[in-house]
């Protein structure tokens, strides 16, 4: 299937080396010498808004300084951290950038084959060969990373996350210094597609730098006291395995008493912590590559996945999440003011994000009386064995319309799409509208997917999942996010107009001075923009 992709991205290539600058491309000029584009897993809005007189570092600059857009979302159904990262880079919907999912099934005969999203077999991790390829292979389209290069060879790409699938989105096709985490070895990796060999500083960064991050053996809460009302109780019932939810949490290589608790202990990888290695590595990127610091324009990319990964154990609403954001204003406070050091306040321009919201944990939802529910196994035969009554009713007759039907009438099932109706050029359904911006006729993510249908479940449940909260769905809660523009060309300020994530690599480009495709899905939200 990767014919088809390639073939993709080499028409977006001549696309973009015609939109943008003909005849040989030329260094910067003006504008700002280093271009961010910063993204943090499973942000909702709500997590700024509610306790925004608690930050006093990052999150507190961008709510003074930055400008903000209240109203702004993904517009794509499949609400996932692969398709919503490389959203952000691209500026297109899903359906034409590729990555429709964190992975994906592709007809493979008469079968199905599983596909990870940033799978690439030709392109093996470097020093581990055991571990499976990583790179942009299925992606089809260039982003602003790539934009940059285009215009000037001489910049440097650097995209550094916890997550390969965040690392990678972030650069889209550009073949820089993308990095990310390995949980296992707890070192920063990177696949062939990027380097042959390891860099000197990233080696010695893993040799120096990550031992001392992977030396915190105990997780204490920072939350203070007086403030603890603003969260659910910790010792909340409903989170992770109902018995280990209170603070403080130990890494599990600290018990070594054989008994339950010491086997549940949180490991290092499910902390707050490694979003602080991550900015390490920002930092040393920016340090020893000299970012921002050179003739040409300079990209940085980071993801920082922390509050996903929190939030999937304890909710969006718990104790262990606002101790893990109060830690994130912290360290996003001590990468700005580096960024000020190293390049220079109004030398550097960034956009803040993220690739999906989160649904509230079901179980806590239904107790404080809001209908939600949580589907397992039972449910999941229940929609196989609906999806078989509609392909026996088929007849000859269109098998995707039988099969929509079908699962159409399960009490847990709001709706059902079939391909034809979202391929449709205008439809009165906005959810329809949301999974044509996801569509692949070749990559089918979910179940029903593999009969030519979306489905959409009911508000508020959560489905074939161990998380205690998760996300993915085409509501609200899953697809708003915050939106903020900060540094050299954006004005301070507060915005209720509509925006969306494909306006994020426009907007950004116009404030780096950046030529941009001409068929962007996106637009450039004037609205941040000094006059």
């Amino acid at each position: 299937m990767k014919s088809l992709p390639c073939l993709a991205a080499l028409s977006a290539t001549l696309l973009l080396t015609a939109a943008c600058a003909p005849g040989q491309p030329a260094p910067r000029t003006d504008g700002p010498s280093l271009v961010v584009l910063l993204a943090v897993d499973q942000l909702r809005p709500d997590l700024v808004d509610n306790y925004r007189d608690l930050y006093t570092g990052g999150f507190r600059r961008l709510l003074d300084e930055g400008f903000r857009f209240e109203n702004a979302t993904h517009d794509h159904a499949s609400t996932e951290t692969a398709p919503g990262h490389t959203t952000l880079a691209t500026g297109v919907h899903p359906t034409r950038h590729g990555i429709v999912g964190n992975s994906w099934f592709e007809r493979d005969g008469d079968g199905w084959r599983s596909v990870y999203s940033m799978e690439d077999p030709t392109s093996p991790i470097l020093g581990y060969p055991g571990m499976p390829g990583r790179s942009p292979a299925n992606m089809s389209r260039p982003g602003l990373a790539d934009w940059i290069l285009e215009r000037d060879p001489e910049a440097r790409v650097v995209s550094v996350s916890r997550k390969d699938r965040s690392a990678i989105g972030l650069a889209a096709l550009a073949r820089g210094e993308v990095y990310w985490l390995a949980d296992g070895p707890g070192v920063f990796i990177t696949s062939e597609y990027y380097h042959r060999s390891y860099p000197r500083w990233i080696s010695d960064f893993n040799g120096r730098v990550m031992p001392r991050v992977y030396a915190d053996t105990l997780w204490e809460s920072i939350v203070p006291p007086a403030e603890r009302w603003r969260t659910r109780p910790d010792t909340s019932r409903w989170e992770l395995d109902g018995v280990h939810t209170f603070f403080p949490h130990r890494p599990a290589n600290t018990g070594d008493d054989g008994s339950r608790e010491a086997r549940n202990h949180w490991r290092f990888e499910y902390t707050p912590f490694p979003d602080r290695a991550v900015v390490e590595l920002a930092i040393e990127a920016v340090r020893r590559l000299a970012l921002g610091q050179r003739e040409s324009q300079d990209f940085l990319g980071v993801s920082l996945s922390q509050v996903d990964i929190v939030g999937h154990d304890f909710g969006p609403g718990s104790r262990e999440q606002l101790d893990n954001l109060l830690r994130l204003d912290a360290e996003l406070a001590r990468l700005f003011a580096f960024f000020d050091e190293a390049v220079g306040r109004g030398r550097w321009v960034m956009a803040v994000s993220a690739d999906h919201g989160v649904l509230e944990i079901p179980e806590e939802l239904a107790e404080r009386g809001v209908p939600a529910q949580r589907l397992g196994r039972d449910h999941r035969q229940l929609l196989l064995d609906r999806i078989q009554d509609g392909l026996a009713a088929a007849g000859s007759g269109s098998s995707e319309e039988s099969v929509a039907r079908a699962v159409a009438t399960l009490p847990f099932v709001a709706s059902a799409h079939t391909y034809t109706e979202v391929e449709r050029v205008a439809h009165p359904d906005s959810f329809a509208v949301l999974f044509g911006n996801s569509h692949s006729r070749e990559r089918a993510v979910d179940l029903t997917e593999r009969w030519d249908v979306y489905v959409r479940f009911q508000p508020n449940t959560l489905i074939w999942s161990s998380a205690r909260a998760t996300h993915g769905s085409p509501y609200h809660y899953d697809r708003h996010v915050p939106l903020m523009f900060y540094g050299a060309g954006v004005r301070a300020g507060v915005s209720a107009e509509r925006a969306a994530t494909i306006d994020v690599a426009p907007t950004l480009a116009r404030l780096a001075g950046v030529p941009t495709p001409n068929d962007l899905d996106g637009r450039v939200l004037e609205a941040a923009l000094a006059r």
